[in-house]
């Protein structure tokens, strides 16, 4: 009796191995994952965030994102509403500072800030999404790149629609604090998305890549054979300090000494990825305004999981995504979670500093 259990038993072990214990691919499943780092999982696969390869209950790659302007002065920290976003940009603008974009496949609840105004190369990022790009003001050229091209925008100064400037407030807590007035202005999530549904539309066309380009492993940190837990971005003077988290598994970003927090909540920003893209930058006027070209192809960095590889970019013209992949041309994998993007001119700075 024992014997024949034993064969019954092994038969059964058999059957699972090649019918994958009753699952056919059209039951997998995408990872789940809490968003803070990088965590393991056995596939990429079913509904899952385009932005971050995280699983979600529903089915969101039709709807366009909001690409929100980030204040990054010094005054300005932290930044409220950070964590909620999916991808981080971190750009050179006017005086050596940096200024931030934050993607966020949503924004109705969340409160975000201190909002600041578009520049030029910015936009061209946000077209990259297809999305609704959230200002505070702009350069002139970023005005007219917005009305020249059409951008769908939600714009916190010179905004006069019906709603617009009703989205944003200035917090009397900064203004109390004796903080300059640039400083203080905050989006109303919940407004914004009432305003972009009574004016725009909020699903890409049939026709467009929701995808943005991106590729989604839990096995992204195979790619990468160098190590990478600590190092530098030096955009300027100014430059971006990038640790590794083992116990994560993520990238914590510092400022001046300072980690990114959400000023929110007052939790850490955890990134599964960090992407440094080697993009030159030069001044077009003489407040120090930068001009820096988005389309094209270049080199870079991808860091995950303590380790980095180089790559390149690539990018046919403004409709398109940001297509990253390795030395020999394979399509690079990110790993599962929220990515930091550094655009900075690594041939003019520091560069790219490894700490140890």
């Amino acid at each position: 009796m024992k014997r024949l259990i034993t064969i019954i038993l092994a038969l059964v072990m058999v059957l699972c191995l090649f019918t994958g214990c009753g699952k056919d691919d059209d039951s997998a499943v995408a990872p789940d994952v809490d968003g803070n780092g990088l965590n393991e999982h056995e596939m990429v696969s079913g509904t899952i965030n385009p932005l971050t390869g995280e699983k979600v209950s529903e089915d969101i790659s039709q709807l366009r994102p909001y690409c929100v302007m980030i204040n990054n002065h010094p005054a300005a920290r932290p930044a409220i509403g950070l964590s909620q976003a999916s991808i981080v940009y971190e750009a050179l603008a006017e005086g050596g500072l940096t200024r931030m974009m934050a993607v966020f496949n949503d924004v109705d609840g969340i409160t975000i800030g201190s909002i600041r105004s578009s520049r030029p190369y910015f936009i061209s990022i946000s077209q990259a999404y297809d999305s609704i790009y959230v200002h505070a003001g702009g350069s002139e050229q970023a005005y007219s790149d917005i009305k020249s091209l059409g951008i769908d925008n939600i714009d916190g100064v010179r905004g006069g629609r019906s709603g617009e400037a009703s989205s944003y407030y200035r917090d009397q807590t900064r203004l109390n604090e004796g903080r300059n007035l640039e400083h203080t202005l905050f989006a109303k999530g919940s407004s914004l998305a009432s305003f972009a549904k009574d004016n725009y539309d909020l699903k890409h066309a049939d026709s467009y890549d929701t995808s943005y380009g991106l590729s989604f492993s839990p096995d992204a940190v195979s790619q990468c054979s160098k190590e990478g837990t600590d190092f530098t971005v030096y955009y300027s003077g100014y430059s971006t300090d990038f640790k590794y988290n083992s116990d994560k598994k993520c990238y914590n970003a510092f400022i001046d000494g300072d980690e990114y927090i959400d000023g929110g909540n007052n939790s850490s920003i955890d990134f599964a990825n960090v992407i440094v893209l080697n993009i030159p930058s030069k001044s077009v006027d003489s407040y120090g305004r930068q001009a820096m070209e988005m389309t094209g192809s270049g080199s870079g960095y991808f860091f995950t999981g303590g380790k980095y590889v180089e790559i390149t970019w690539e990018r046919a013209d403004r409709a398109d995504n940001f297509h990253y992949a390795l030395k020999d041309g394979t399509p690079l994998n990110l790993s599962i979670g929220k990515t930091f993007i550094s655009i900075a001119p690594l041939d003019s700075t520091d560069g790219l500093v490894f700490n140890k």
